[in-house]
């Protein structure tokens, strides 16, 4: 054996070593154990994701494995057919070992990674407790690791979805794990609405807005002109960004003396939005600033979805708001060709007394 080809041999085999001992780079792997559970399926997506797709684990001999990618900690939930759920927090270059018994679904145990050691520590100390002394271990988990993405999932699960959290309690610990997740997007959008909370509601008053339009103007709530302003907010990236624009168009031309209009982009690959609206520069008053989610017309107004849209009266009085393109189409039909109507007809009036005179 030359020196060469020896030199080869070991770099394969530690290459091979190397692959061996689990994923490497982005990749994750879960490898499931089951006790006295019948072959079968069970169900996994990626609780981060909004648009996650649930991939099918077939169950055999009691076993099954999954694999990704991830580039930080990321919950993703096991579901069973009886609607029971597991959370199992996976990573990058991790290998997950999970398991459970069919006799003691809810004591299920994760191992290979921080994250799902807490989480076992958490379950192991709340599996005999009440629904409020859970809540209140889980605040003080959140208290005690502001750092821990565990906490992210624990804010959401614990107090984001229960109706009876008052929203100062939220906002606490929003605060608290802003400081350690300034770029969380989840965290951005709670803190946004918890701030405008609201301030969108019907009947209240548009928060002061001033934004530059593609046109040169300035759209400003403090002067406006017509008996309507409809703020409108999609991107490019969203499903109904065509049913948005044309619902717009169809706006201005039917209603150009009522209805002012005003388009806000949150896309942030400006060349997406400048060629989408390109046609629409001499009608609609389109704005695009490139900081998406951090516009300043999106935290005064609370806006945490896509297509999301107020519209209010002269006076800047919220009249209605929503966030689906149909229900836009309806409360513009219900307002503002009301009141064109109205005035068409008082219009008629004073030409039919002017005739009789």
């Amino acid at each position: 054996m030359t020196r060469a080809f020896r030199h080869i041999c070991m770099a394969l085999a530690c290459l091979a070593f190397l692959t061996a001992c689990g994923p490497r780079g982005k990749q994750f792997k879960i490898e499931g154990k089951f006790k006295d559970i019948q072959p079968g399926e069970v169900y996994i997506y990626n609780q981060a994701d909004a648009n996650a797709r649930f991939d099918t684990l077939k169950v055999k001999d009691g076993t099954f494995v999954y694999s990704g990618e991830a580039t930080e900690p990321t919950p993703y939930i096991l579901v069973f057919q009886n609607a029971l759920e597991h959370v199992i927090f996976v990573d990058a270059g991790k290998t997950l070992d999970y398991s459970v018994s069919a006799s003691d679904m809810k004591n299920y145990v994760v191992n290979g990674s921080d994250e799902n050691k807490l989480l076992n520590e958490f379950r192991e100390e709340t599996k005999k407790m009440t629904a409020v002394k859970t809540k209140a271990v889980a605040r003080k988990f959140i208290e005690n690791h502001p750092s821990s993405y565990v906490s992210l999932y624990m804010l959401d699960r614990y107090f984001v979805q229960d109706e009876t959290i008052s929203k100062d309690e939220l906002a606490q610990l929003v605060k608290l794990l802003r400081k350690n997740f300034p770029n969380n997007i989840f965290l951005i959008n709670l803190e946004t609405n918890l701030k405008a909370f609201g301030r969108n509601d019907i009947g209240q008053t548009l928060p002061s807005l001033s934004m530059k339009t593609t046109r040169g103007n300035t759209f400003s709530t403090a002067t406006l002109s017509k008996p309507f302003v409809l703020v409108g907010f999609w991107a490019t990236w969203i499903d109904e960004q065509w049913d948005f624009l044309s619902a717009y168009r169809s706006f201005s031309k039917d209603y150009n003396s009522q209805l002012e209009l005003v388009a806000v982009s949150l896309d942030n690959e400006m060349y997406r939005w400048e060629e989408a609206v390109r046609n629409d520069s001499l009608i609609i008053e389109h704005v695009c600033d490139g900081n998406a989610w951090n516009t300043d017309a999106v935290k005064k107004l609370g806006v945490s979805d896509l297509p999301f849209y107020v519209l209010a009266d002269k006076k800047g009085k919220i009249v209605a708001r929503g966030n689906t393109v149909d229900d836009m189409k309806k409360d513009v039909e219900a307002n503002v060709k009301k009141n064109k109507k109205a005035e068409k007809d008082e219009s008629d009036e004073d030409e039919s007394e002017a005739d009789e005179a």
